[in-house]
């Protein structure tokens, strides 16, 4: 199962409020990751419930949000294993949840089945090719900086680079920029909106090999800056975006699927106290 096309599917039907308690029988070599009282939570427990995590999560590497994962099945399981015990698997509420938690399974289930067939390496491409076609190129520089919190801390920084001192080696010395000071100062490319205003107007005024004469002051404190190259922003290639046109597309078809089924299945709508709902049609 594509994981962006489960992504677009679960945003438009929205997650499950809790952990799915029945899951399908493991794959072959799929091990055994945890026991609770006998029963076995296997890998592919885990990577489901990955899938449905948070956007916070899934931006983490899997290594870090495993024992988390692992943890929380390992809980539900216990406490689950005393409710079925208990027989409160038969209360007509938790029974009224369970079938609404299959409907929502189910529903993704089937709507990811309708749209990943239709999106096809044709299709990818044509998005690709669109969206190429109208892209504008940017002037684009790329910048080395050494960020200090004074201006005299600068000016002596300056001192020293008129003097022949290694601009990158200062940089990985001097820098607040605890980021960019380990690749000697490098910011890479980044086109003029992408900084703060008394950075962006002081790099680009510069020209390649060109050091900012004077300390540049912004929020953040003082730069001595260093243009390394000057270029054209480039449309990024297909495989660098992929991902993100399959989800673009999956999202869409997705949609499009939800809406046609509405469209022709009977629906009618009461309000909470269970009277008729008045349609666009009853208002005007």
């Amino acid at each position: 199962m594509s994981k962006k096309v489960l992504l677009a599917t679960v945003a438009l039907l929205g997650s499950l409020a809790m952990p799915v308690l029945a899951a399908a029988p493991a794959p072959a070599g799929d091990p055994v990751v945890a026991r609770v009282n006998g029963e076995e939570i296997h890998r592919s427990d885990v990577m489901r419930e990955m899938q449905m995590a948070g956007p916070r999560l899934q931006q983490l590497p899997p290594q870090m949000v495993y024992p988390q994962i692992l943890q929380q099945l390992v809980i539900t399981k216990v406490v689950a294993q005393k409710g079925y015990a208990d027989g409160t698997q038969n209360d007509k509420d938790v029974k009224a949840r369970v079938k609404g938690l299959e409907a929502q399974v189910v529903a993704e289930a089937y709507v990811h089945k309708q749209v990943e067939p239709k999106i096809t390496d044709a299709k990818i491409k044509e998005r690709y090719d669109l969206r190429a076609a109208k892209y504008k190129p940017e002037d684009e520089v790329r910048a080395r900086h050494i960020l200090v919190k004074t201006e005299a801390e600068a000016n002596e920084i300056l001192k020293q680079l008129k003097g022949g001192a290694d601009f990158a080696k200062l940089a990985e010395e001097k820098s607040k920029d605890t980021g960019s000071a380990k690749r000697g100062g490098d910011l890479d490319y980044f086109v003029h909106d992408a900084m703060v205003p008394p950075f962006a107007d002081a790099a680009f005024a510069l020209k390649v090999g060109e050091i900012s004469s004077a300390p540049v002051k912004t929020d953040f404190g003082y730069h001595i800056i260093k243009i390394e190259d000057k270029r054209k922003s480039a449309f990024p290639p297909i495989a660098e975006i992929k991902e993100q046109i399959v989800s673009e597309l999956g999202q869409e078809i997705a949609n499009d699927e939800v809406k046609s089924l509405e469209s022709k299945a009977k629906i009618e709508k009461f309000g909470i106290d269970g009277s008729p709902l008045k349609t666009e049609a009853d208002k005007k």
